[in-house]
């Protein structure tokens, strides 16, 4: 056997990168959180008893108005003029009162005929939503 003697000898730790190792960890828990099936809850899974006044409500009807920038309007594709849109509405609110308008505006659009649209919609007694597209992140007003 041979003994070592004299001068010590430098003994330098080995050093181990965990950074791949964490980062394995983490793909592995996000596979599994987003693959896990959660497990039916029994309390949602009910009969309902039948009653004979249950009605079945319909949803709201929706039409679509568009209003493009060069100031023509178009209710369910056909074009119409500000007086045709009023006596439309005026109808569909007489056919369903509970009858929603979605109003498409382009941005360049005239503002007074935005706000007659609205005033049309609301003389029928119909609620009119505004379609709109999302902003973009960090950007300010368009």
């Amino acid at each position: 056997m041979r003994f070592r003697t004299g001068a010590r000898s430098r003994w330098t730790g080995a050093v181990i990168d965990l950074t791949p190792l964490i980062d394995i960890v983490f793909l592995l828990l996000l596979f599994f959180l987003l693959t896990a099936a959660p497990a039916p809850d029994p309390t949602l899974d009910v009969e309902l008893p039948a009653a004979a006044s249950a009605s079945r409500q319909a949803p709201a009807r929706e039409v679509t108005v568009v209003l493009k920038a060069d100031g023509t309007i178009h209710y369910e594709s056909a074009s119409v003029d500000l007086q045709g849109l009023e006596d439309r509405l005026r109808r569909l609110a007489a056919e369903d009162p509970q009858a929603r308008v979605v109003l498409r505006g382009d941005r360049a659009s005239r503002y007074d005929l935005f706000v007659a649209i609205l005033e049309a919609a609301s003389g029928a007694g119909l609620s009119l939503h505004v379609a709109t597209s999302p902003r973009e992140p960090g950007g300010g007003p368009p």
